[in-house]
């Protein structure tokens, strides 16, 4: 399919860096608009990823695989503690990666941006910061993107892949409501190993449930940290973020006092958690969805980015082998809209578990979980793992197996 327009991608962070990329590599001529600076993106500000084995092939299909690789840490599964550092349950993941397949990596949010950057731009992307849209105009076979500062630019497609808070998506349904998880989640970077062991996610709990945590090695011998704990959204921490982070680590033991006192304080943050109600239509004509802005998920999993990775290749994958512009658009959304409702129902099901108070039933429900996720998890974790099929071109030039 040849194209006189460029195609026009809202948002510049990991899943419409990964679509510019995946789409320019595809010989389309590609321009991303940002509504943030440069600087406020593709610095780490204390947060990190865990880019799971089918996200990683999938970066893998666009010539990033060494790269990642030299700028992220090797992950071979997770183990959970209590408060007392006994292992409640531990999982090799990478035992569930499908053959030929990447391996998991941690890796800092701005690394990882850092890199698309710089790929997408080696390939002539145009990436423009600081360009905010308001909305968009289809006409015939072309939209129009209307920008903050009143100019407009128009392409051949529009990817709304502008986060929870879409703009591309509020002009398709309308303000559409979020829904809360019931949790804001403490994060940093703290210098250094902090103790922990290489290749392994950390997860923590107290002896209530009330609070949790997880922590991993990304590039660079740093650890990236979250901690999480109920709370009523949008409150204050009185005695600031960095202090409650403390509090909440003193509560968990272990290493995570360690990790949290060792994270400059001016770096640690604090988000409260949303997600989207299920999209069952993700775009119109020439314009479509990505990543958050379709099917913003809870961090359970470490899956959100991981989806939006797989959006962007198969996004790109469709429009190189599509007759015109929409029906490469719906294809993506029908290949992609299984795949999605599958890992989301999973993740909601982690979300939605309660902690349970009654210290007798605690201890019976942790006996049965240990068994239940040494049945099951593998298989999940299998599927979750399993990267995307690919049809164009490109796969037999690429780098994938």
């Amino acid at each position: 399919m040849e194209l006189t327009r460029p195609i026009l991608v809202t948002g510049a962070g990991v899943g419409g860096l990964t679509a510019a990329l995946a789409l320019a590599r595809h010989g389309f001529s590609v321009q991303v608009y940002e509504r943030r600076e440069l600087a406020e993106i593709t610095t780490n500000a204390g947060f990190g990823h865990t880019i799971w084995s089918n996200a990683t092939t999938s970066l893998r299909t666009l010539g990033l695989g060494e790269r990642l690789l030299a700028r992220a840490e090797p992950m071979l599964g997770f183990e959970s503690r209590n408060s007392r550092q006994q292992v409640m349950f531990r999982m090799n993941t990478a035992e569930s990666i499908w053959p030929g397949c990447a391996p998991t990596v941690g890796i800092g949010r701005g690394d990882l941006i850092g890199l698309l950057r710089e790929a997408c731009l080696e390939r002539g992307v145009r990436i423009e910061y600081g360009q905010r849209a308001t909305g968009y105009e289809i006409t015939g076979d072309e939209v129009t993107l209307k920008l903050a500062d009143g100019s407009t630019v128009t392409g051949a497609a529009l990817i709304g892949a502008d986060g929870i808070r879409s703009t591309i998506l509020e002009q398709l349904h309308g303000r559409l409501p979020v829904v809360y998880t019931g949790r804001s989640t403490y994060r940093g970077i703290a210098p250094g190993t902090c103790g922990l062991q290489r290749g392994t996610v950390h997860l923590f709990s107290d002896p209530d449930s009330r609070f949790g945590g997880g922590a991993w090695l990304i590039g660079g011998d740093r650890v990236v940290w979250t901690l999480s704990c109920e709370r009523t959204p949008g409150t204050e921490d009185p005695q600031g973020i960095p202090a409650r982070a403390r509090e909440i680590a003193d509560v968990l033991g272990g290493p995570a006092p360690a990790f949290v006192g060792a994270t400059p304080t001016e770096t640690v943050s604090r988000i409260d958690v949303y997600y989207h109600e299920w999209l069952d239509r993700w775009g119109e004509g020439p314009v479509t969805l990505l990543g958050d802005a379709a099917h913003a998920l809870p961090t359970d999993l470490g899956q959100g980015a991981c989806m939006a990775i797989e959006d962007g290749v198969v996004l790109a994958d469709c429009l190189a082998t599509a007759a015109d512009v929409p029906a490469g658009l719906r294809e993506y959304e029908r290949r992609r809209r299984e795949r999605v409702h599958w890992v989301r129902e999973h993740v909601l099901r982690v979300n939605r578990f309660k902690p349970i108070r009654n210290k007798a039933l605690r201890w019976i429900v942790g006996k049965i979980a240990k068994v239940v996720v040494a049945s099951s998890a593998p298989k999940m974790w299998r599927e979750v793992q399993r990267p995307p099929d690919l049809t164009a071109e490109l796969r037999a030039t690429g780098t994938t197996p």
